[in-house]
């Protein structure tokens, strides 16, 4: 039976619409627990906002600090919120109010796994603990990039657990 042209060409669109999302850039996070020898990569639609919450190591207050994935594939912090005075002006944040925007752009960011109640990184409705990512005390390294839909895909494949 010959194959019809309508079916070929819907074929066709079928293949490029595949191949434009196989190469569209998307967000990446990527943890790496050095000690551990693992490295974690979370997608972030869009490239964020992703947020990350924790108990202050101080002041023993409830921090969430607010960060998107940056054009240069850097990681920026665009707000901190705390109900605690002396945690927002550990940030360097004098201003009324328990939420402040800010813009800090990062390479890096370096955390340690909490000793006590463990940080929490929240992707869109996700939410993981970074008891996933290392044990407590372990020294986790924050990196964000960009690429293609394809390119995350096959690291998902042939690496550690994302």
């Amino acid at each position: 039976m010959p194959v019809r042209p309508l079916a070929l060409a819907a074929a066709a669109a079928l293949a490029a619409a595949a191949a434009a999302l196989a190469l569209r850039p998307v967000a990446v996070l990527e943890f790496r627990n050095e000690a551990r020898g693992r490295t974690v990569r979370i997608v972030v639609p869009g490239g964020g906002p992703f947020s990350i919450t924790y108990q202050h190591s101080m002041y023993d207050a409830p921090v969430t600090e607010e960060f998107v994935v940056g054009d240069r594939g850097d990681v920026v912090l665009e707000a901190v919120s705390s109900p605690s005075a002396a945690v927002r002006e550990y940030f360097g944040l004098t201003g009324a109010g328990e939420r402040h925007a800010v813009v800090r752009a990062m390479r890096q960011v370096v955390f340690r796994v909490a000793a006590g109640a463990p940080q929490r990184l929240r992707v869109d409705a996700a939410e993981r603990s970074f008891l996933e990512l290392g044990d407590h005390g372990d020294r986790l390294v924050l990196t964000a990039d960009r690429a293609t839909a394809l390119q995350t895909w096959l690291a998902r494949l042939f690496r550690t657990p994302t």
